[in-house]
């Protein structure tokens, strides 16, 4: 069986033959127009599934590197939460497999590029995670200063920069960076949570993203804007309420 990378090689090939005159010009032209439409169709879906394949390829060969070595840590993360200070029973790697396919599923259905997760800057979710679990709140999530309206995308920039992070400007036409927070009920004690925590996270996904499609709603919008490419996030938990946190933030490099 072909791989995805020579069913796209293929295809490729397949739809530059079709130019040539013998088909462009032949009598049945229109048909062979059809068939080299319906052959790039399929060329975009292969794309998108590549794609999905080297992100996840990619973002194992990181987490492996990152265990294998810590000396390429930054100064700016050291003194910052860690998964452990907040959940000891949880597969990390996988929940955060699970979220990224979950994201670049959606994406390759819509024809959009899938994300390559950025473990360098995963530490902007770990901050903003711990201090929600933390507060406990469940309203005003995106607010860095009390005076700010619901988001304020200023106040979050600076609190980025703040971090060491900063992003390329914005353009008329998109944000250069966009933050989303799920909450939901979270309770485990078993000695292994993951799929525990998996499922809790599929169910917000469920209702606070997928609900919003049809609308092209606003959490919606943010995971699928098309000109972001990088994603990370983090989770933790508010053990008081029996809540979970999930930070997501998601950039481009314009």
């Amino acid at each position: 069986m072909a791989t995805t990378e020579e069913k796209v090689d293929y295809l490729r090939s397949f739809s530059k033959s079709l130019d040539d005159k013998k088909y462009t010009q032949d009598k049945n032209a229109r048909l062979y127009r059809q068939v080299k439409e319906y052959s790039l169709n399929m060329l975009r879906v292969f794309e998108s599934e590549l794609e999905a394949e080297q992100a996840k390829s990619w973002s194992r060969t990181q987490i492996n590197s990152k265990k294998s070595s810590s000396k390429n840590t930054t100064k700016i993360t050291t003194n910052l939460p860690h998964i452990s200070d907040t959940i000891t029973n949880i597969d990390v790697e996988k929940v955060r497999d699970a979220v990224l396919s979950r994201h670049n599923s959606e994406r390759s259905s819509i024809w959009l590029k899938t994300y390559i997760y950025n473990f360098n800057l995963e530490w902007t979710a770990t901050t903003r995670a711990k201090k929600l679990a933390e507060s406990g709140k469940t309203s005003n999530l995106h607010l860095r200063n009390p005076e700010d309206w619901y988001y304020n995308y200023n106040s979050m920039q600076d609190w980025f920069s703040g971090l060491g992070v900063k992003f390329p400007v914005s353009v008329w036409w998109a944000a250069s960076f966009s933050e989303t927070i799920w909450y939901n009920t979270y309770r485990c004690s078993k000695s292994d949570c993951t799929q525990e925590l998996i499922n809790a996270i599929k169910k917000t996904w469920t209702w606070l993203i997928m609900k919003e499609k049809t609308s092209w709603g606003s959490h919606y919008r943010a995971a699928m804007m098309k000109h972001f490419t990088q994603m990370w996030l983090w989770i933790a938990v508010d053990r008081t309420h029996n809540r979970y946190y999930l930070v997501i933030h998601y950039w481009v490099d314009f």
